[in-house]
Protein backbone atom coordinates (compact mmCIF):
# COMPACT_ATOMS: atom_id res chain seq x y z
CA UNK A 1 0.00 0.00 0.00
CA UNK A 2 2.57 2.03 0.95
CA UNK A 3 4.69 2.00 -2.43
CA UNK A 4 0.88 2.44 -4.17
CA UNK A 5 0.14 5.20 -2.08
CA UNK A 6 3.72 7.09 -3.00
CA UNK A 7 3.30 6.18 -6.76
CA UNK A 8 0.16 7.98 -7.18
CA UNK A 9 1.20 10.83 -5.27
CA UNK A 10 4.57 11.35 -7.78
CA UNK A 11 2.15 10.74 -10.68
CA UNK A 12 0.38 13.88 -8.97
CA UNK A 13 2.99 15.98 -8.59
CA UNK A 14 3.99 15.65 -12.22
CA UNK A 15 0.48 16.66 -13.46
CA UNK A 16 0.55 19.54 -11.60
CA UNK A 17 3.67 21.04 -13.37
CA UNK A 18 1.80 21.49 -16.83
CA UNK A 19 -1.25 23.06 -14.05
CA UNK A 20 1.46 25.35 -13.19
CA UNK A 21 2.95 26.10 -16.48
CA UNK A 22 -0.21 27.25 -18.27
CA UNK A 23 -2.49 28.99 -15.71
CA UNK A 24 0.50 30.57 -13.71
CA UNK A 25 2.31 30.45 -10.32
CA UNK A 26 -0.41 32.68 -8.64
CA UNK A 27 -3.28 30.28 -9.62
CA UNK A 28 -2.00 27.01 -10.43
CA UNK A 29 -0.19 26.66 -7.25
CA UNK A 30 -3.03 27.35 -5.20
CA UNK A 31 -4.93 25.02 -7.51
CA UNK A 32 -2.49 22.24 -6.58
CA UNK A 33 -2.25 23.42 -2.53
CA UNK A 34 -6.22 23.14 -2.89
CA UNK A 35 -5.69 18.99 -3.04
CA UNK A 36 -5.02 19.56 0.33
CA UNK A 37 -8.64 19.99 0.45
CA UNK A 38 -9.62 16.09 -0.88
CA UNK A 39 -7.22 15.00 1.76
CA UNK A 40 -9.15 16.74 4.54
CA UNK A 41 -12.47 15.95 3.22
CA UNK A 42 -11.38 11.89 3.20
CA UNK A 43 -9.91 12.25 6.87
CA UNK A 44 -12.63 14.37 8.52
CA UNK A 45 -15.72 12.15 6.78
CA UNK A 46 -14.50 9.03 5.54
CA UNK A 47 -11.42 8.01 8.36
CA UNK A 48 -13.69 9.87 11.15
CA UNK A 49 -10.32 11.66 12.07
CA UNK A 50 -11.91 14.79 13.94
CA UNK A 51 -14.81 13.80 15.63
CA UNK A 52 -15.50 16.88 18.10
CA UNK A 53 -17.76 19.32 16.26
CA UNK A 54 -15.99 22.36 17.45
CA UNK A 55 -13.02 20.85 15.35
CA UNK A 56 -14.83 19.92 12.25
CA UNK A 57 -16.26 23.52 12.30
CA UNK A 58 -13.06 25.32 12.15
CA UNK A 59 -12.02 22.46 9.66
CA UNK A 60 -15.04 23.54 7.44
CA UNK A 61 -14.34 27.58 8.11
CA UNK A 62 -10.43 27.00 6.79
CA UNK A 63 -11.73 24.75 4.04
CA UNK A 64 -14.33 27.86 2.71
CA UNK A 65 -11.01 30.42 3.16
CA UNK A 66 -9.23 28.23 0.91
CA UNK A 67 -11.90 27.71 -1.59
CA UNK A 68 -12.21 31.35 -1.53
CA UNK A 69 -9.28 32.21 -2.35
CA UNK A 70 -8.66 29.83 -5.22
CA UNK A 71 -11.76 31.81 -6.68
CA UNK A 72 -10.50 34.89 -6.15
CA UNK A 73 -7.32 34.12 -7.61
CA UNK A 74 -8.60 32.43 -10.62
CA UNK A 75 -10.97 35.61 -11.21
CA UNK A 76 -7.68 37.82 -10.87
CA UNK A 77 -5.84 35.31 -13.72
CA UNK A 78 -9.08 36.13 -16.24
CA UNK A 79 -8.99 39.63 -15.50
CA UNK A 80 -5.18 40.32 -15.56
Amino acid sequence: PGGIAGGRWSFGNICSMPSVQGLGEGVGYSVVQGSMLVSGLWGVYFYHEVTKRKKRLKWLASAVLTVSGILLLSYEHRQG
